[in-house]
């Protein structure tokens, strides 16, 4: 397995630390109480928090970082969430 870089201070100052805590109990509870699982390396589960806890102080909605939005706010607007990383849809594990 490739390790990958953790995230740095610099990383972590993208986002409130309110949401970041927030992002972290939801996607751990998520994880519980889907079946699903969590990157077994969890600095990847991290950079996905971040992103998540950006999202929502950019645009109030914890946005899929993985994804790219032509207009975040527009997106937001929408109540649908489809993960389509292949990663979720096969094994069951959040990138």
């Amino acid at each position: 397995m490739q390790q990958v870089d953790k995230p740095s201070d610099e990383d972590r100052q993208q986002a409130s630390q309110k949401n970041i805590d927030k992002m972290w109990k939801f996607v751990e509870k998520f994880a519980e109480k889907s079946g699903s699982y969590l990157h077994p390396q969890r600095d990847v589960t991290e950079f996905l928090v971040i992103g998540l806890a950006k999202h929502i102080d950019e645009v109030g909605r914890p946005l899929c970082p993985c994804n790219f939005y032509e207009d975040k706010a527009e997106e937001a607007k929408s109540s649908e969430w489809i993960c389509a990383c292949d990663e979720m849809q096969k094994y069951k594990y959040c990138h």
